[in-house]
């Protein structure tokens, strides 16, 4: 059967230099069925007669050569998108180039998903290297609009779903309005995580003077635009991102100061042109600007935090720590915890607006309560180091019980998600998993559903992740946990048993306040998200225990020793 037409245009101005390389990269597809749409902006180099000599070497193929007066990109853009013939097209900037693989690959992706648009990840070639390829997440309109992944126009995209669609020319980022549109319209995204684009990155390229200020202004706009469209349910509020981009004075400060750099992390920025700023300009000075930047965040979060004072039990050998962010879902963690039937204390963490909150007695065996009144920020993650490094002052608690009130936005399963978890993680023979606890060889116990391949679902988190584990191990070790994911996997939610004192190499760290993100719905690559996926990478490399899992009928199993690539349920 003959695979359907695809359209690949080519938008070259000034790219001499490397339009040839993009040339011979859409020649050597091994997609059998494409046109090559060449269009030449204008440019005053010695762009046409390399363009010229390409169409005149592959004549055999199917080269469609335009060049014209200088219109700019997004005009450009739609040119291309108007000559093309293809049930699908995308685009490649001149300075960039395709693997031999990558058509064909994105092609099969979008048949098997019957995806509209299929987005790659990212390798970096050129002037600045050493920048790790993109390991973005699964689609969401939300990480969409929040600049936690990027769709580029190089992405496969099905041309009927662009319908009356074009790029605009009134603002930068004219990529991600144009996808932020079609992902509003329905249409349906996928992500082809083992598929890049070489991605050049180079001094004096579009946008390396832009100022992130102004950027970040004319982003807000688009939200806007899309708010008034769509409606305030659909759209996020436009200072989600720009809290995202700019998260504190210090950070606006500096991009104020330094308009040609990049602050943010390509994920945070998504747009090409932010990824090609000249980030050497403040190489020297980075660590400064971390440090002031950790500074301020551990003064105001200490500020913030209301003193509590600690009750204990010396009966109690457990600690069960919660974080309940949403008050509303404490009626269903409390009936799980009814099932525990040994000693066993509260440690909660709330909201200020929550700090009066009556969680009342939940069974004989609940002991004490301490409420803990900290801010929004690190998600669960940091509210727990908070309270666990308050219990391991106090010897005669053995074993946690981490858990955290969860409504995932970004998903539709968020209570059978919870309850899933509750129900594995609590079972009416909860016994059986303190039993296992005791044992001197158990690192930790997870939900048997919710075990969770790190290297499938590292999203946009392998950045983050090197950043923690560099409070743990040297560089090389680092390297070695990003190179070999499959044999840690981890918990999904980060809910779990524990011994204590196997905690040590996490409490005992210098992972401070500074280190976590203030809460702005952020779906991937934060600290929180970071060490989710790596504790018990951590308890297994430091403490050498075993890892084990419990169903909701309180059948207890050793985690085996091996590889994790299975897909999770309530994410596929």
């Amino acid at each position: 059967m003959t695979k359907p037409l695809i359209s690949i245009i080519i938008t070259n101005y000034n790219y001499g230099k490397y339009v040839g390389e993009a040339i011979d990269s859409i020649m050597a597809q091994t997609y059998p069925n494409i046109e090559l749409i060449v269009i030449n902006d204008g440019s005053t180099d010695n762009s046409d007669s390399v363009i010229r000599k390409k169409v005149n070497q592959y004549k055999e193929k199917t080269i469609r050569y335009v060049t014209r007066s200088n219109k700019g990109v997004v005009y450009t853009r739609n040119q291309g998108l108007k000559l093309a013939k293809g049930e699908y097209i995308s685009y490649l900037d001149a300075d960039d180039y395709f693997n031999p693989d990558y058509i064909s690959k994105s092609y099969a992706i979008a048949r098997k998903f019957k995806a509209d648009v299929v987005y790659p990840n990212w390798h970096f070639v050129g002037e600045w290297l050493g920048r790790p390829d993109t390991n973005f997440p699964e689609f969401s309109t939300e990480g969409l609009q929040l600049q936690l992944l990027h769709v580029t126009p190089a992405s496969l995209i099905r041309k009927k779903a662009i319908g009356s669609r074009r790029f605009e020319v009134e603002h930068v980022a004219e990529d991600w309005d144009f996808f932020i549109g079609m992902s509003l319209d329905g249409k349906k995204f996928k992500l082809a995580s083992n598929n890049t684009i070489n991605y050049r990155i180079r001094k004096g390229t579009r946008g390396s003077k832009n100022d992130p200020k102004e950027d970040t202004k004319h982003f807000v706009e688009i939200l806007e635009k899309y708010r008034e469209q769509y409606g305030t349910e659909k759209v996020i509020n436009p200072q989600r991102l720009a809290k995202l981009r700019h998260p504190n004075a210090v950070q606006k400060l500096f991009a104020g100061k330094l308009p040609g750099v990049v602050i943010d992390s390509v994920r945070q920025n998504g747009v090409k042109v932010t990824t090609k700023k000249v980030l050497k300009k403040v190489a020297s000075k980075s660590h400064l600007i971390n440090k002031t930047i950790k500074k301020t965040r551990n003064s105001r979060y200490q500020n913030a935090i209301k003193a509590c004072s600690v009750e204990t039990t010396p009966s109690a050998k457990l600690a069960v720590v919660i974080h309940l962010y949403y008050p509303d879902l404490w009626d269903d963690i409390r009936d799980r915890l009814t099932r525990i039937n040994e000693n066993f204390d509260l440690f909660v963490s709330v909201r200020a607006e929550d700090s009066s909150i009556d969680l009342g007695k939940i069974s004989k065996y609940h002991k004490k309560t301490n409420i803990f009144v900290l801010p929004n920020r690190g998600r669960d993650v940091l509210p727990f180091l908070v309270c666990a490094r308050e219990i391991q002052k106090y010897d005669h608690y053995k074993y946690i019980l981490k858990l955290h009130s969860k409504k995932s936005k970004h998903r539709t399963d968020g209570n059978e998600w919870l309850n899933s978890l509750l129900d594995e993680l609590i079972p009416i023979k909860v016994s059986n998993v303190t039993d296992v606890l005791r044992k001197r060889n158990t690192g930790a116990v997870g939900a048997k559903s919710h075990v969770v391949s790190l290297s499938r679902y590292m999203g946009g988190n392998r950045r983050a992740v090197a950043v923690v584990m560099s409070y743990f191990t040297d560089d090389d070790k680092i390297l070695y946990v990003l190179n070999h994911q499959d044999k840690y996997p981890f918990f999904a939610g980060t809910m779990f048993w524990c011994r204590v004192d196997l905690l040590k190499p996490i409490l005992n760290s210098k992972l401070s306040p500074g280190d976590f993100h203030s809460e702005a719905g952020q779906v991937d690559s934060t600290t929180a998200h970071a060490l989710e996926r790596v504790f018990g990478r951590i308890l297994h490399e430091y403490t050498n225990k075993t890892m084990y899992t419990v169903n909701r009928y309180g059948r207890v199993a050793e985690l085996p020793d091996k590889s994790y690539k299975a897909l999770y349920r309530y994410v596929e």
